[in-house]
């Protein structure tokens, strides 16, 4: 028999999941599940830790998240905005402005691009009792379970492998954040546990781009499109086949440009994070796209210092892959 509490309980997810059960989603034009794609997106980033407290920003990793489940159920473009900002339909769903658009946001019928969207809000939030129920193991099984039968049937094959699949790449990618409690080292090269090789290379990047939000840590730029891709990539220091490793003190999130040149021996880092550049090259361009402007250029770093990256790794960069 349920006591006082547990009764409460099973009422409130009750309350929700019928709130749940009855998304607004758009069958006028074919499949266009824009709401249960959040929510899954939402659900999964919760679970792996990118999302920690009753606050739904809408960044990149969001973005990325939603696109992955999006292109499994649809080939229709993806606009990650028109859920974010029409989920306020449902009672469960908020919205917190940025300062100065609190007018605005009372006001605008619809968003009609993610620019305006961040422009406009800084984060989404659920009712506390919701968000505590998406915190739950058990509870956010059930609600993420209720949204793929109620929604997404016909895909539910592929949504389940896709969430196996990426609670592979989140434990790897988590163990490689943690490992930071373990001295860095070259000679022996650090793998959390037996993975095949795309559940490595994902989870590396994904530990990557965590900690240096989808930015170049050389000239800072940071790009991610609404197709999914982004220009940033993440770069070992010390590369895989020369014994570098998955320990997130040997990756750096580059642009492509600047990957290219760090790889190729052009760019490196010297002992105090600031880019050195190599004398034997000869440039032409615009100056703005040059690497001898970035001489001596601080590097961007991680806000929690465990992250940064290893001195060891790169003074092994400079000896043996820099042109001096």
């Amino acid at each position: 028999m349920l006591g006082k509490n547990q009764k409460m309980e099973v009422n409130v997810l009750h309350k929700y999941l019928y709130e749940i059960r009855n998304l607004r989603i758009d069958r006028a034009h074919g499949s266009a599940p824009h709401q249960p794609v959040l929510l899954l997106s939402i659900i999964e980033m919760i679970e792996q830790g990118q999302i920690t407290e009753n606050k739904i920003i809408p960044s990149p990793g969001l973005v990325e998240t939603f696109i992955k489940y999006w292109t499994k159920v649809t080939n229709r473009k993806p606009k990650l905005e028109l859920p974010f900002f029409h989920m306020k339909s449902r009672s469960f769903w908020h919205h917190q402005p940025n300062s100065g658009y609190e007018t605005a946001l009372s006001v605008i019928p619809q968003i009609k691009s993610f620019t305006q969207l961040r422009n406009i809000i800084a984060y989404g939030y659920f009712d506390d009792a919701l968000y505590l129920l998406l915190t739950n193991a058990e509870t956010r099984d059930i609600i993420q379970q209720t949204i793929i039968e109620t929604y997404l049937l016909d895909f539910k094959e592929a949504i389940y492998s896709l969430i196996s699949e990426e609670k592979q790449i989140s434990e790897y990618s988590q163990k490689i954040l943690q490992h930071v409690d373990h001295d860095f080292s070259i000679d022996k090269p650090f793998v959390p546990f037996n993975a095949k090789k795309s559940t490595r290379t994902s989870g590396f990047r994904k530990a990557i781009m965590q900690v240096y939000t989808y930015t170049c840590v050389i000239c800072e730029i940071q790009i991610l499109t609404l197709d999914g891709a982004s220009l940033t990539e993440a770069a070992h220091i010390v590369p895989v086949e020369h014994l570098g490793n998955d320990d997130v003190r040997n990756g750096i999130s580059l642009c492509q440009q600047h990957h290219w040149g760090f790889d190729n021996g052009l760019l490196s880092v010297n002992e105090v994070y600031k880019v050195i550049v190599s004398d034997l090259m000869v440039e032409k361009g615009p100056l703005e796209w040059k690497f001898t402007t970035l001489t001596d250029k601080g590097i961007l770093l991680p806000e929690n210092r465990e992250h940064y990256p290893a001195p060891e790794a790169f003074a092994w960069h400079r000896e043996n892959v820099f042109r001096k």
